[in-house]
Parts: structure tokens; sequence; C-alpha cells
């Protein structure tokens, strides 16, 4: 006897390509916003940025789960962020005793979960006054390829909490990074969030010739 694995459908996602518009779309970026990317370097996701909102000076806090602040300013040094001004909060060098807050890096431990990070951004709130934060990266609390049913809820709490808590006025854009590097994503936060795009860097060796 030969049984047949049934299959249900779980979500379906309609993706429209943006080539003529995005620039418009990014440019313009605001609410709670989720980029997926295919394991892009810092150096992509400060390209990503540049576009967003071009014309305006704005306070980014950056809230670093995966580079170190000293990677950042080398990658700064050789592809700048045009009009924005970044403060890090470094949370991968957190462990180092040797280390000194600065006027534009603050040094925090590595949350364990989406409580944590979500009073990493409450805390420093007024000490950095941001009209923009980037989270770097939800992939370490969730992952959309298997997602578990407390992970889910847990995310959707901490992105009601944001809105709430930290997005106002003067700070509008809250964009959560995501490396989609485990898989086809299954569910996504459509509802909880303003705005979900796919950032995918397509790089390929270069034969160089005598």
């Amino acid at each position: 006897m030969i049984y047949l694995a049934e299959s249900k459908v779980v979500q379906v996602n309609i993706w429209k390509e943006l080539r003529k518009e995005i620039n418009k779309t990014i440019g313009e970026l605001s609410g709670l916003v989720l980029l997926t990317h295919n394991s892009v370097e810092f150096s992509d996701i400060v390209d990503f940025l540049n576009k967003v909102k071009r014309d305006e000076s704005l306070k980014v806090m950056y809230i670093s789960l995966i580079n170190s602040y000293k990677k950042i300013k080398e990658t700064l040094k050789e592809k700048p962020l045009a009009n924005k001004n970044l403060f890090v909060v470094d949370c991968v060098s957190g462990f180092l005793i040797e280390i000194q807050d600065t006027v534009d890096c603050i040094y925090r431990k590595p949350p364990s979960n989406l409580e944590g990070t979500k009073d990493i951004i409450k805390k420093n709130l007024q000490l950095v006054s941001p009209n923009m934060i980037v989270i770097d990266s939800l992939s370490q609390f969730v992952n959309f390829s298997s997602p578990a049913d407390a992970d889910l809820q847990n995310l959707y709490k901490f992105l009601q909490t944001i809105k709430e808590d930290a997005m106002g006025i003067t700070n509008d854009t809250v964009i959560l990074l995501y490396d989609d590097k485990s898989g086809a994503m299954k569910k996504l936060p459509s509802m909880f969030t303003n705005t979900i795009l796919k950032l995918e860097v397509i790089k390929e060796e270069v034969e160089w010739q005598d």
C-alpha cells in the first residue's frame, strides 16, 4: 500500500517587482519595515540606507547583533552614510572589558530574546533621540522558514510594543533586518508590519586573464 502525503496551504505570498518604483518606495520608507536579505554584507546595508529618505538629515540608532562597531567603522570609511548620523548599539563586543562607550557607540551584552532587545531600545531612546531605528537582525530570534508558534507570538508582541513605545512624530521608521539563509520563508508578519522588502545581492567570481 502506498501512502500519499497530503499538503495544505498555510500562506500565500504575492510579490511585486518594483524596479521602476523601488527608488520612490525606499525613498519614502516609513513605519515598521521588514527587510529580508540573502546574507548581505554591512556595506550592502549601507547602500540600502543611503536610498532611504536621502534628502533628509537623520539620526539612526543601529542595534547590531551581527557586526562589531569596529567592523562598522571600517566599512563606513570606505562607504560612508550620506546625510545620516549613525549611533551604534554594539551587542557583539559587549563582553569585552577594555572597551568603553563613545559619543557614537555604546556597548551592551547581546540580548537573549526579543524582550531584551525591546529593553535596549527603550533604555536608549532618550539618549539617542533617533529618527530611525535599525535592528540587525531578527534572525537571532525567529526563523520564518519553520517558525514556532511561541516565537511568532513573541515577535507580534515585540512589534506591537515597538509601535506603541518607540515610534512617534520624530521617529517614524523602524527597519528590521532578517537573513533568509535558513530557507524559504513560510510565515511573514505582514499584518504587523507596514512594508516587507527583500534585498538580494547577486555576486559572482570575476575571472582574471593575463
